[in-house]
């Protein structure tokens, strides 16, 4: 039986057929993928991950294990090793069949329940990691209705948006490209909230800036993110913030190592959120992470049922692999729409049948 994956060839995708796997070795059925903004970094170029199929963001059935089949959701960072990552390091779920082995444990899939639309689940490990970032954020900031500023409004910082709305803080958006900020002035489900274009908004302090910022923009939006916050404020990085980037902005350059200290839901509390000095002598809390837990994967998928039309507003494209592969192109070029104009946010696609499809 043939189904598809989609491989990376240079700085696109392109759809190519493969086989179900052999023999007795455990397997999952794919039935939705979703589109990450680090697929969309590998993929143009940006990232040195060398995995040939992207994807981390995924639902499919599992088959088998004792027990028989059921519907799993993925996390992909090996709490083992945190440098091996599906659809980094290895191949991803953009395919019809996703084999279990060394790299990918049994121990890494959290089993979930139905939910219409399907696509919808594909948002719990990104939703995961949001609720990680809160947890942090919990940790550092005083209590009550915090002053939170987003920079970054692709896929991760909308879901960053939504949560803040829903626990009652002031939000602010932060965004580079006006269009994406029209998008979202006209989607109820993420209102209210304070849209600004980047290096253009009011001087109001807050009580925590999140950076979702792609990599190539890290350096300006963690240098913006810092001026705004209060002394004694709170970054969280969700983008990895090299020496690089934070030269600019923090005396100690090493400061974005942090997120390697707080790992697949584990939070350590001495060296999982330090004190980030900026030349200016402003006191900062930094911290961040990588991965997410099963119990967050869980938890988040409490949150999709509670909410789903809040949360699967964000899906604004779900798409069969082959209709998936102009889209997907269109992002790693740098684009964000499609060729009628559509606002390209969050891409899900959908593989016909969990791979029973030949």
């Amino acid at each position: 039986m043939t189904g598809w994956q989609l491989v990376r060839s240079g700085r696109r995708v392109r759809i190519v057929p493969m086989e179900r796997p052999r023999g007795d070795q455990p397997y999952v059925s794919m039935l939705a993928v979703g589109l990450c903004g680090t697929d969309v970094q590998i993929g143009a170029g940006h990232r040195g991950d060398v995995a040939g199929v992207l994807g981390h963001e995924g639902i499919g059935i599992l088959h088998g294990v004792p027990g028989g089949d059921r519907l799993v959701a993925f996390n992909p960072v090996d709490v083992r090793d945190q440098d091996s990552i599906l659809g980094h390091s290895f191949d991803g779920l953009f395919r019809s069949w996703v084999p279990l082995g060394p790299e990918l444990p049994l121990s890494a899939l959290q089993e979930v329940q139905p939910l219409d639309p399907v696509a919808l689940l594909t948002l719990c490990e990104p939703l995961g990691t949001v609720l990680y970032s809160w947890e942090l954020i919990e940790r550092s900031a005083p209590a009550g209705p915090l002053s939170v500023g987003i920079w970054g409004a692709g896929p991760i910082g909308l879901l960053h948006v939504r949560r803040a709305i829903d626990q009652g803080h002031d939000v602010e958006l932060v965004e580079a490209r006006p269009e994406r900020l029209a998008w979202v002035e006209n989607h109820s489900r993420l209102a209210p909230v304070h849209l600004s274009v980047t290096g253009h908004r009011a001087p109001r302090p807050l009580d925590v800036a999140i950076v979702c910022a792609p990599r190539p923009a890290m350096a300006s939006a963690v240098r913006q993110a810092a001026d705004a916050l209060r002394p004694g404020g709170t970054v969280v990085l969700v983008t990895a913030l090299d020496a690089a980037a934070a030269a600019p902005t923090f005396v100690d350059a090493t400061v974005g190592r942090v997120r390697r200290h707080n790992v697949c839901g584990n939070v350590d509390p001495e060296l999982g959120m330090v004190t980030a000095v900026s030349h200016e002598g402003k006191p900062l809390v930094l911290t961040g992470h990588r991965g997410t837990s099963l119990a967050q994967l869980h938890a988040a998928e409490s949150v999709l049922r509670a909410d789903p039309g809040g949360y699967g507003a964000l899906i604004t494209h779900e798409l069969s692999p082959g209709d998936a592969v102009d889209v997907i192109n269109r992002r790693l070029d740098g684009q964000f729409q499609t060729a009628d104009g559509s606002e390209i946010v969050k891409v899900v696609v959908r593989f016909p049948d969990g791979g029973r499809h030949g």
